[in-house]
This record gives C-alpha cells, sequence and structure tokens, in this order.
C-alpha cells in the first residue's frame, strides 16, 4: 500500500452534508491550453469529469474502509481552447451496499501545470454548485448498490460544463476531517463511444396513476435489519420502479430497422438494440416540444419481445422530466444492457437524434480467437467483453444488480486478467483492499468478509469464500511472486485459521459451518450441515496453500482431513455432500444426497486424482457434462449449474489435458449465451445476470486450447 499526499489540496464538502443520503454537488474550474496538465483526485463516493462537455473519467479506484485512492488525469490534449471548463459531479450516496463502503462525502483535487499547482480544493480554483438536477430524495438502485436516477431538465441542464459565463449561486466549501490517500495503482477505464445500432420493437403503454399493488421488493427499506437505508414512499419524491410499473406496455411491432433518428408519440415507446450487451453511462440527444416525462428502461434481453423491468432485481431504469428544448444527457451511474426502451409520457413529440452509449470496461482489446469453429470464437468474444466489463479497479461479480468485489468470482475472473495482459494489477487492489481493512463491520471479528469494499445492510458472510480468499492468494504469489502481500495478509490469514479452529468436531473436520454456507447454486447448497464435505475439502485447500506461504503445519492438518474426508464421504462410487447428527450423536451420511457438483469439489482440491479414483473420473468425464440430462444418464446424482460447479469441471478438463472434452463442454454450455447476450451469464437460464465476472475464464481456456 503505499500512500499518497496532495501538494496543496485539502478534502471539502458542503458543511453539514457530508452524511446525508444521496446528496450531490458539482465542482469545476477554470485551466488554460497547456501540453503538461494534470489532475489529480479523489471523492467519496463517485466523480464523473468532464471537460468542455465531454466525458474523461469515472472514479476513483475502491479501496478498503477509511482509505481513499487517488487518480492522476492527464488532461492536456482536452485542452484545446484558450479557457477549458473542468466539471467533476460528486456523488455522495452514504447509504450502505455491496457496491461503495458508505464514508462522508468529500472531494479532494488539484490541478498541477508544469509541476505548479494552479488550482487546489480547500486553496482556490476550484467552486461548486449543489447538482439540483439529480433528483435526491428517489428509491434504491438495488438491495446490493446504492440509488436510482432521476433527472429535471431545463435548458440551463449542463451549462455548468460549457458555458464560461454560466450563472449559478455556489455552495459554501468547508474542509472535512483529514483522509488516507493512497494510490490507484490499477489501469484507466475505456471510456468508447457506442451508438444504437437498430430499433427493434414499438408500440403503446397505458399509464395508471397508481398501483394496486406497489413493489415491496427488499430494496424498499421501511423497517427490520435495514431500516434507514434509503427512503420510504412517504418521504421520497419519486420511485422510479413505481413509474415503471404503472405502465402497460402494449407491444405492436417487433421489425427490426436500422436506427439513425426517430420520433415518438405520447403514449408509444421504442426498443433500442445494442447489439450485444454493454456496460457504461447511456447517452440521449432529443428535442422534445413541450414539457415530457421520459421512461426509460433497459435489460439484457428481451422477454416476448420487450424489456421487462420485472426480470431483474434491481430497478433498471431513469426517469427525465424535460421541460421543451434540446438535451444531451448522460447518466451519472453506470448500467448494463443490450435493450433500451424509451417511453414518451406526454402529449408531444419526442425527437430521438441519438441513442448512445459511453463505454466503462477495462481497456482492453484483441483480435479474436481466429480458431475454425465459429462458435468459439463468438464464445471468446463474450467472454473477453464479460472481463472487460467486470475489471476495473476490482473484480465485480456482475457490472450492473450489484459491482461487487465478490471473494470465489475473483479466483476465476484473476487467472484472465494475467492471461490477457500479462499483469496481475486489478488482483493486487484487489486483494490489498481486503487486507487494509482494520476490521469488518457485523461479522466475527476473525472472518474476512465475502464482498469488499462494502457496508451489508444485514450481517451475512460467506466462510468458503474467506478460503477461497487464502486459496487466490496462492495463485497471486505463484503468478507475481509478489512476497510483500503474502506477508501483508499473514495475520489476516492467521486470525482466519484460528476462527475455523474453533469449528473442529472430533474427527478434525469443520462443522456447523456459521451463516451463509455456499456451495454454488443448485441441490449441493440444500446439503450444507452438519458437516459439508465440499466446504471441508474447500478447507483442505487453503491449508495446503497456507503451508506453502507460511508454514507445513498447515499441509500435516490438510493431509489428515483430507484422509478423514475420503474415509467417511466415498462409497457406490461417489463422494457424498454431507453427514448429519444422529438422534444418538453419531454422524450418519445420507446415501441420496450425492450432488455433481461434490465430484468436482473432491477433484479441484485434490482429495480426489484421476489417479486414486480412476472409475469416478472417467464416469465425470465420459457420462456427465452439458447434455448428462437430456440423456438420461445418473438421474440420481443432482446436477450442476453454471456458478460454480460446471466451472470446476471445465477447470479439471483443462488441468488434465482433456481438449476434446473440454472445449465440446465450452461449446455446450455457452454458445447460447454468446448468441444471446455476447456476455456469459451467473447461471445456466437468464433468471440473474447474464454478465458475470468469473465466467470469464473460459477466454484462457480457448487462447489455450482453441488457437
Amino acid at each position: 500500500m503505499q500512500t499518497y499526499t496532495f501538494q496543496k489540496a485539502v478534502p471539502v464538502w458542503e458543511p453539514g452534508k457530508d452524511i446525508e443520503l444521496n446528496y450531490h454537488l458539482v465542482f469545476r474550474t477554470m485551466v488554460k491550453k497547456s501540453e503538461n496538465t494534470k489532475i489529480c483526485l479523489s471523492a467519496s463516493n463517485m466523480y464523473q469529469m468532464f471537460i468542455g462537455g465531454s466525458l474523461i473519467a469515472e472514479g476513483p479506484a475502491r479501496a478498503g474502509h477509511n482509505y481513499y485512492r487517488v487518480d492522476e488525469i492527464d488532461i492536456s490534449k482536452y485542452l484545446t481552447e484558450d479557457k477549458n471548463i473542468v466539471t467533476i459531479y460528486v456523488a455522495s450516496y452514504y447509504v450502505k451496499n455491496f457496491y461503495l463502503p458508505r464514508h462522508p462525502g468529500f472531494f479532494c483535487a488539484e490541478v498541477i501545470e508544469n509541476g505548479k499547482v494552479i488550482a487546489a480544493t480547500g486553496d482556490n480554483g476550484f467552486v461548486a454548485m449543489h447538482h439540483d438536477a439529480r433528483i435526491q430524495k428517489i428509491d434504491r438502485y438495488s438491495f446490493q448498490r446504492t440509488f436510482s436516477e432521476a433527472y429535471r431538465l431545463d435548458e440551463s441542464f449542463r451549462a455548468f460544463e460549457t458555458d464560461l459565463d454560466f450563472a449559478f449561486t455556489p455552495v459554501a466549501l468547508v474542509p472535512t476531517e483529514e483522509k488516507k490517500f493512497i494510490t490507484r495503482h490499477v489501469p484507466y477505464a475505456c471510456y468508447d463511444a457506442l451508438e444504437a445500432k437498430a430499433i427493434v420493437g414499438k408500440g403503446s403503454f397505458t399509464y395508471r396513476p397508481t398501483l394496486a399493488s406497489p413493489r415491496m421488493d427488499r430494496w424498499i427499506f421501511l423497517d427490520g435489519p435495514i431500516k434507514d437505508e434509503g427512503f420510504s414512499r412517504e418521504a421520497a419524491e419519486v420511485f422510479v420502479i413505481d413509474e415503471m410499473d404503472k405502465c402497460e406496455y402494449k407491444l405492436t411491432s417487433e421489425e427490426a430497422t436500422p436506427f439513425e433518428s426517430t420520433e415518438i408519440k405520447g403514449g408509444d415507446f421504442s426498443i433500442f438494440d445494442y447489439g450485444a450487451e454493454k456496460t457504461g453511462f447511456i447517452e440521449l440527444s432529443f428535442t422534445c416540444e413541450e414539457e415530457t416525462q421520459i421512461i426509460i428502461s433497459f435489460d439484457e434481453i428481451l422477454i416476448d419481445g420487450d424489456v421487462i423491468v420485472r426480470r431483474f432485481d434491481a430497478t433498471n431504469g431513469i426517469l427525465l422530466y424535460a421541460k421543451p428544448g434540446s438535451y444531451r444527457f448522460i447518466a451519472n451511474e453506470p448500467s448494463s444492457m443490450r435493450y433500451i426502451k424509451i417511453a414518451n409520457k406526454s402529449e408531444g413529440l419526442l425527437k430521438i437524434q441519438r441513442v448512445g452509449f459511453r463505454e466503462f470496461a477495462f481497456d482492453y482489446h484483441d483480435e479474436g480467437l481466429g480458431s475454425q469453429n465459429e462458435a468459439l470464437n463468438r464464445i471468446y468474444e463474450a467472454a473477453v467483453e464479460t472481463f472487460r466489463q467486470n475489471t476495473l479497479d476490482i473484480y465485480m461479480d456482475c457490472p450492473s444488480r450489484e459491482r461487487a468485489g465478490w471473494l470465489c468470482d475473483s479466483f476465476f475472473t484473476s487467472k484472465v486478467e494475467h492471461a490477457l495482459t500479462g499483469k496481475s494489477l486489478v488482483e493486487r487492489n484487489f486483494l490489498e483492499n481486503f487486507i487494509m481493512a482494520e476490521g469488518f463491520h457485523d461479522i466475527p471479528e476473525d472472518m474476512i468478509a465475502m464482498c469488499y469494499p462494502s457496508d451489508f445492510p444485514v450481517l451475512e458472510f460467506i466462510p468458503n469464500w474467506a478460503m477461497f480468499y487464502v486459496i487466490e492468494l496462492g495463485e497471486y504469489f505463484d503468478r507475481t511472486g509478489d512476497r510483500e502481500m503474502v506477508d501483508y495478509a499473514k495475520d489476516k490469514v492467521t486470525a482466519l485459521y484460528n476462527y475455523f479452529c474453533r469449528l473442529k468436531n472430533a474427527d478434525g473436520l469443520l462443522e456447523n459451518l456459521e451463516n451463509w454456507v455456499f456451495v454454488e447454486w443448485s441441490k449441493a447448497n440444500d446439503f450444507i450441515q452438519n458437516v459439508n464435505y465440499p466446504s471441508n475439502m474447500l478447507y483442505t485447500l487453503a491449508l495446503r496453500t497456507m503451508g506453502r506461504l507460511y508454514d507445513e503445519k498447515y499441509t500435516q492438518e490438510a493431509d489428515a482431513m483430507m484422509e478423514t474426508i475420503r474415509k467417511q464421504s466415498y462409497f457406490n462410487g461417489f463422494f457424498h455432500d454431507h453427514a448429519v447428527r444422529g438422534e444418538d450423536g453419531t454422524l450418519v451420511v445420507p446415501e441420496a444426497d450425492v450432488t455433481e457438483t461434490c465430484q468436482y469439489y473432491a477433484f479441484f482440491t485434490e482429495t480426489a486424482t484421476p489417479e486414486t479414483y480412476p472409475e469416478l473420473w472417467n464416469t465425470l468425464l465420459t457420462e456427465f457434462g452439458p447434455d448428462r440430462m437430456e440423456k438420461g444418464l445418473w438421474k440420481e446424482i443432482y446436477p450442476s449449474n453454471a456458478f460454480i460447479g460446471n466451472y470446476l469441471r471445465l477447470y479439471l478438463l483443462d488441468r488434465h489435458g482433456k481438449k476434446d472434452a473440454l472445449l465440446s463442454n465450452i461449446e455446450g454450455y455457452f454458445d447460447y449465451m454468446a448468441k444471446t447476450t455476447g456476455t456469459l451469464w451467473e447461471l445456466t437460464a437468464p433468471q440473474a445476470s447474464c454478465n458475470h465476472g468469473f465466467a470469464s475464464l473460459v477466454a484462457v481456456w480457448l487462447r489455450k486450447w482453441a488457437k
């Protein structure tokens, strides 16, 4: 962890507003044309920077609690005028979520020309106003993220970015408490401009002013342990989810036509297609002839030709309340979508000149796989896109509903970063964030958070994911030789070991693991207590990793556990998932509780190997896979899902050089996904995220075996 010191700038904010929910300020400074000018900046929670009205950057890179990373951006090439307006929108959400730590709001920045500070917060050169175009009192985007977006637009919208003489009321700015600043360390994002490729649907809608059954899902915070982590319906000015639900849509055309510009009459809507799922900031250019409410909704897929807002566990929409005029709108928050629906809730005509998108993804492009198999080329491209959209300052599970840094997911994604770039810079930040935390809120003292940086509105952790942290740390060391990081993590790892020691039974196995014990999104997660063998297998791998990194004694403990697991769990040709306590206190292994995923855990952790269990290995290799259920094979063995059983299967095929089976399985599992969204999914069906970071590991296997 490398500290950072500003030359002059100090963190500032509007007095009394730093812990207010969903509060937004917009800062600006004037900078002359120059060949050697950079801006150094940090904020809580997020900033979005424009120069001359053009988007330049979003940040900062995330860090653990009470630390803040600093971005240093060379802006020389954007300074094309004698006077250039640099504008920074800063969002202070101050709400518990999986995506960003709940830190008080602040902004700290300085502009440096030829080594000299020419503007600095808390010194001179920066002014700010309240970003009142963005509505503050609104619903959450999701349980896992912060707030939805809705805006009041008039002809002064964005004038702060472009008009040197724009008249505004500045807010008072005062220094906040001192902050611990550290370097960014990771690359900056790609912000390519994209365009909608086609209009793929049109129709009309009926708007119902009231809802008979308002949506009461978990992100509507009213009471219980998550009280006060949002605005109630009574306190909010608008709920985006309600406005979308009040519309009853009727699709009248599914004819696909190329998009250049279009008109949408009052009470009508159009659906636009970007061609594949993308992540970034929605951009619209439009003109409205009278006051208009524009209801924007979006999703990764279409259902019966339409965007269905209730498919996804999030408020996939933005509201625009626009006075008559012409506008160029860009969203503050990144979203993920292939399809975007624009509905005109007014009597007048809505003229759409542009439906665009500003990408927010890892700055990586390659020439493709170049295979003779077009399906594999398609899947490879989808895997790379999945990596790009889920890898920025940390590894994310998905770029939509959560944008959260989950362990286990990161174990898979980390291999992709190194394979594509030859470096592990994002992984370093990802692992470092967990270590810098002095403690994780509301979970056992020695446990490691399941995803981070974050603040959970519920008391939850996954002990299995803490094991994956140790396993990934070992692989990170193998990739980079970064002994400093390994030593930095030692106290956290040792504390975790002490935690698990307290859960060992008389047989030396972990029993009654606490909280959310997670094996997989399948039947495997129904067999987690009392002694869950996949969890114990995973722990032996974590122990062997600790043995390699720190002390051989951990390896000896792992060997003893593995032998016990084999004796208890393996019989009738398969490893069984768990053992339960009988009435007399003895452990009983249910014969029927056997999952495909448990077998993969056994081989992944080397509790079993092809040499020690050849018959089981051959059965898995030849009779399991993407078409096993269709063929009616081994119906008594509960099947795996994508996360993580199918990936463990592919991981094992790669490890043991089973090229033909690996490529055939990849095509069987993923070509449908690649065709549908151009990304790879969390599950085998589009019931959840259709763009999940761990899934990008397919790119590594294809580069190795299919070129």
